[in-house]
């Protein structure tokens, strides 16, 4: 499929189908993008998108959207305002089912975020930035039945909704006429045969189409299902657990697998994932905090360091039996509040927990590189910076302001040439920047 045909698909769903874009994101770089891409480059003058603030502004801006009849495609942050978003969009796709697709818009994460968040019923996720094109592409694989098998598995669940799951058979079938052993076909098969009380053969239809598809986890939640229908738990805990692996971070699994612990009288293994759930739960509830405290300590960083500072804090020692490497930009930002106050060897201290959490991070040794040098210990700067350029040679590429701060390093520790050496590369990346070119002047080195 062509970029033109992406292009003809977007144009469909909102000339043709009465779609709309409904957006929940206070990313106004996103929003401007997206109206850009349908008026400049895709020629879509009507006013098909729309905004929602708040959750509740959101609920009724779909109600009004489909009080209308328009398609609504949903494009919604990961996190809004420090709070994740998971169970609201678990809620949109529960409540409203095929009436509004969500397309989730997040930075990049872990693959476990991004798995979790397709099993709540996304039906696509965008990454920022992204480019007109890529995003034109996202929209039309969203919103645009791939052919003839699209539209029989659009019309098997419409049967299933309307409760005939005879008719959802017989669709189901055309479907595996066309492609044998299709997973989304044999799972639309099961939930008709489940419709009508023939398990067994159900089960079958789920177990194969599990196996056509390994990471298609929907298969193992139908038969898992089925088990927990039967009261059988020792098998409907085989397949919860196999999804756990597949997505980890689901707590609700988590206290059903524990809840079939309990019915099997094996409480310590019913507490080991109850222990997890609450983790999850914890930690979950702890980074929002931590993004409110750093969203506080970012907007205090240049008129009140000391507040900043005081806020970085909070938001390490709320975080403090379960730090890790996603914290690494907070000591960095500490670290920083500090130096700005004089306090070099405060930021020292900070810089040091974190290589705990991250040993091999060529910026903490930077960093504290820096420190010791406004602290006017040369020789442990030299040491830290020599060590931090051995774990990455291109540290310098990062910025003319890192080539000067390194050259600064060598001059002070007596080697000239390589300082020299960073000093051109600083006005290799800004040929305009001042500071080198004095510093140049200085040694009695021309650039």
């Amino acid at each position: 499929m062509k970029n033109k045909q992406f292009d003809d698909d977007v144009r469909e769903f909102v000339l043709l189908f009465n779609g709309v874009f409904l957006v929940v994101s206070n990313d106004a770089l996103f929003n401007k993008n997206l109206l850009s891409t349908l008026q400049r480059h895709l020629g879509i003058k009507q006013d098909c998108v729309y905004n929602a603030a708040t959750i509740e502004a959101l609920h009724k801006e779909i109600k009004a959207l489909r009080s209308k009849s328009n398609k609504v495609l949903l494009f919604i942050e990961r996190e809004l305002n420090g709070r994740n978003m998971a169970d609201l969009i678990r809620y949109i796709k529960t409540d409203y089912s095929n009436e509004v697709y969500v397309v989730v818009l997040t930075t990049e994460v872990e693959r476990d975020k991004l798995v979790l968040l397709h099993e709540l019923g996304a039906d696509n996720i965008i990454t920022k930035p992204i480019s007109p094109d890529t995003l034109v592409e996202k929209i039309a694989f969203t919103v645009k039945p791939r052919g003839q098998l699209g539209e029989l598995m659009d019309q098997g669940r419409q049967s299933l909704e309307m409760g005939n799951p005879l008719e959802a058979a017989k669709i189901a079938k055309q479907v595996l006429e066309i492609k044998a052993n299709s997973p989304s076909g044999l799972l639309l098969m099961g939930d008709a045969l489940r419709e009508m009380g023939k398990r067994d053969e159900a089960l079958r239809a789920y177990t194969q189409a599990e196996k056509g598809a390994r990471l298609f986890l929907d298969p193992l939640k139908k038969i898992a299902a089925l088990h927990h229908d039967e009261g059988n738990t020792a098998e409907e805990l085989k397949f919860l657990e196999r999804l756990d692996k597949l997505s980890p971070l689901n707590v609700d699994r988590k206290v059903d697998i524990g809840t079939g612990y309990v019915k099997l009288g094996d409480t310590d293994k019913a507490k080991a994932a109850f222990d997890q759930a609450v983790r999850i739960a914890t930690k979950d509830a702890l980074d929002a905090l931590s993004r409110v405290t750093q969203t506080i300590a970012a907007r205090c960083m240049d008129a009140a360091p000391e507040l900043s500072e005081q806020y970085l804090r909070q938001t390490l020692n709320t975080r403090k039996n379960m730090l890790d490497r996603s914290d690494i930009e907070t000591f960095n930002r500490l670290g920083l509040m500090l130096r700005r106050q004089g306090k070099w060897q405060e930021a020292i201290t900070e810089y040091r927990r974190a290589l705990k959490i991250s040993p091999e991070d060529a910026g903490l040794f930077y960093n504290i590189s820096m420190a010791l040098t406004e602290g006017k210990q040369y020789i442990e700067a030299y040491q830290y910076l020599d060590r931090a350029l051995s774990l990455n040679a291109d540290l310098w590429r990062t910025s003319e302001a890192i080539c000067y701060n390194i050259a600064t390093v060598y001059r002070r520790y007596g080697k000239k040439d390589q300082a020299v050496g960073y000093l051109k590369k600083a006005l290799g990346i800004n040929p305009k920047y001042t500071k080198a070119q004095t510093l140049l002047q200085e040694i009695g080195t021309s650039a």
